[in-house]
């Protein structure tokens, strides 16, 4: 019998495996963006002229998603889609300089805990941030 470790690392040579892991990440930061829009899945739904089924789905991360569904689901929750490549043994992470709307220079104390906010994971808690 084969180990959990063993069956992950065979199912990482396989191209499904990368297509089911792209789809949910960009489903698990797309569900991110959805909570803190405020938005219910019926008013989602209606601004990507869609059904509040579909919304579920897309949330479940049970479709295959195109470039430009995927652009527009990121639009409804005012969010930018960008697409990256790295090296396969490079992991990495986004990183947009988030500035204060009118101004050229980042606001650094809002931006660390906008940063903060969007990496932390759900289970996590930081109280002097909040």
């Amino acid at each position: 019998m084969k180990s959990f470790k063993t069956l992950i690392e065979t199912a990482k040579q396989r191209n499904s495996y990368w297509f089911e892991t792209a789809k949910l990440d960009f489903s698990i930061e797309l569900n991110r963006m959805f909570k803190r829009s405020g938005m219910s899945q019926v008013e989602f739904a209606s601004k990507i002229d869609s059904s509040p089924a579909y919304v579920t789905k897309v949330f479940r991360g049970d479709t295959n998603f195109t470039i430009e569904t995927m652009v527009k689901l990121a639009s409804a929750v005012d969010g930018d889609l960008h697409i990256q490549i790295t090296p396969k043994n490079i992991k990495t992470k986004w990183f947009k300089e988030l500035t204060s709307k009118g101004s050229e220079q980042p606001n650094m104390d809002e931006t660390a805990k906008q940063w903060a906010h969007l990496t932390k994971k759900p289970y996590e808690t930081n109280s002097s941030l909040a």
